[in-house]
């Protein structure tokens, strides 16, 4: 097989990102937390705060073989919440803050829950999966008519995806918690109720109880709550002859999306089925992405490996120093050959992506992705898309798509591509409201420069216009036309009429009923011709 020098360059830059996968933990530290614990030994006094400390630590512990590219926060709470230590992947750091805790007042769930959807929303956004673990005493502190006031005040749904996991550190046969569980049950319930679930494929938190109050039957609950929650997804990618061992993080959830008639997983065989141009693939909907993992190779399987090192003997006697060499470097599993390092390299080089099949009627794409903090640094990214064929209409059936041979254009697609993507300019990103306001704000900076900025103008607006009817924000058009008129309207009287006539123009393409909502429609400008003559007299 040859490889080019320049993929062999990039492959130096295959990196694990800082990928999101946030967990809050928040821990209860009212005063019922401080309760004894009996025990045999009566030389050590344990409480529920010490339980609930070891049961942490071990879920730090399993993270840091498990997935160390989990963020943790920790959240404690009474009445009031305290962000003990923020989002983190220094496990330590919070290991540390645990053994310095203090005691609070009252158990507030509520004050608990409204504080950890602050931070995550402050941290992560709308749009990233968070799960949450409730570490409490097993007791609502009031009665039934408190407990129906404390459901009613959670601040459930969050805004975001979310699971809440629930572990009381209260023996099973107490009566606190049998009155405790409806609201337990509650809380996990309306967590999975968010609607920004629009995938259908996030399941619900659970309640862990210990089988008894101690440290040892709390530390089974949380290393059964990792297990089952935190478990490492692992799979083979392969590709013709070529295949690897790779983890896929965070671990893919199946597939239960609204108008599906069955509920798809995620195959242990991952197939590169083919490869397309970046350009020609687009965008597709992804319902989830996770980072591809290879698994650390080691060398000393070379079994069917042929070693041509020469293997005479110097003049000294001795043999040469290459397969000494050679053996330094099989027991370094960076420097073992791998699949995923290759293909990485391939994929970065050439601008393209590869078409994977993840089980019957289901594919993803595989692609060389680039954080835009660390933009020398990329790794392997699986979008996974939605089930079935039609997943990207524009590139037709995907069970159809077949090898492309030289005389194949780019019409060999059904739907041809219309836009044009070197003049079209960058795509209009609004993850968050600034985004848009900044777009909104440099269409009227180049309106408040006409003449001169016409073409820019019209530049924006195509770019703006496009964005906003592929995600249906139509109402953003008539605001930007309103917007345009309002600048026409406060023309000094020095200004050139070209100016009024073009903001005119354009505030009223912006709102033409048969071009307003057609996505290949380009605005262009008003054609004018003023000219100033002098007069000879």
């Amino acid at each position: 097989m040859y490889i080019s020098d320049k993929i062999l360059n990039e492959t130096k830059s295959f990196v694990v990102p800082k990928y999101k996968m946030p967990t809050a933990i928040l821990l209860d530290v009212s005063l019922s937390m401080t309760r004894p614990v009996p025990t045999s030994d009566t030389t050590e006094n344990i409480t529920r705060l010490t339980i609930a400390s070891a049961a942490i630590n071990a879920f730090l512990d399993y993270l840091t073989i498990h997935a160390k590219l989990e963020y943790v926060a920790l959240v404690t709470f009474s009445s009031t919440y305290e962000v003990t230590a923020p989002f983190t992947r220094d496990y330590d750091s919070i290991k540390s803050k645990l053994a310095h805790l203090e005691e609070g007042d009252k158990t507030c769930i509520e004050a608990a829950l409204l504080g950890a959807n602050q931070l995550i929303l402050g941290e992560w956004g709308y749009q990233t999966l968070v799960q949450t673990i409730l570490v409490t005493d097993g007791s609502c502190g009031v009665g039934a008519i408190g407990r129906n006031r404390i459901i009613q005040a959670l601040p459930l749904p969050p805004p975001f995806p979310s699971k809440i996991h629930v572990l009381p550190i209260v023996s099973p046969h107490d009566s606190c918690l049998q009155h405790a569980m409806p609201l337990y049950q509650k809380i996990v319930d309306l967590a999975s109720n968010t609607t920004n679930n629009s995938t259908g494929s996030i399941n619900r938190g659970a309640i862990y109880c210990p089988d008894q109050l101690s440290v040892t039957g709390v530390v089974t609950a949380m290393n059964k709550l990792c297990e089952q929650q935190y478990q490492e997804f692992w799979c083979t990618l392969k590709c013709g002859q070529l295949e690897t061992r790779v983890q896929l993080f965070p671990a893919p959830q199946p597939a239960s999306h609204e108008g599906l008639e069955s509920t798809y997983t995620i195959s242990n065989q991952i197939h590169v089925i083919g490869f397309l141009q970046q350009q020609d693939l687009g965008t597709p909907i992804a319902i989830s992405k996770h980072v591809i993992i290879p698994q650390a190779q080691s060398g000393n399987n070379t079994t069917n490996r042929e070693s041509f090192a020469p293997k005479t003997p110097t003049k000294e006697g001795s043999t040469n120093t290459e397969t000494t060499t050679t053996e330094e470097d099989l027991s370094d599993p960076s420097k073992v050959p791998n699949f995923c390092v290759l293909l990485h390299g391939a994929l970065k080089v050439e601008g393209m992506a590869a078409i994977v099949q993840l089980g019957p009627e289901w594919w993803g794409t595989v692609s060389a992705w680039c954080e835009a903090s660390r933009a020398r640094r990329s790794c392997l990214l699986l979008g996974v898309l939605r089930p079935g064929v039609a997943a990207a209409p524009w590139l037709g059936p995907l069970d159809q798509l077949g090898p492309a041979d030289d005389s194949s254009t780019a019409d060999a697609f059904p739907v041809r591509s219309w836009r044009s993507y070197s003049g079209g300019g960058s795509g209009c990103a609004w993850a968050r409201p600034h985004a848009l306001l900044a777009d909104v704000q440099k269409v009227l900076r180049h309106a408040r420069k006409l003449p001169d900025k016409t073409q820019h103008l019209y530049k924006e607006l195509n770019r703006l216009r496009r964005a906003a009817i592929s995600l249906g924000f139509s109402e953003l058009l008539t605001c930007v036309g309103s917007a345009l008129e309002r600048e026409c309207a406060s023309l000094p009287s020095s200004a050139p009429p070209e100016c009024a006539l073009q903001l005119a123009h354009a505030a009223a393409a912006l709102r033409d009923p048969r071009t307003a909502l057609d996505i290949k429609h380009t605005l262009q400008p008003l054609a004018t011709n003023f000219t100033v003559t002098s007069m000879s007299h």
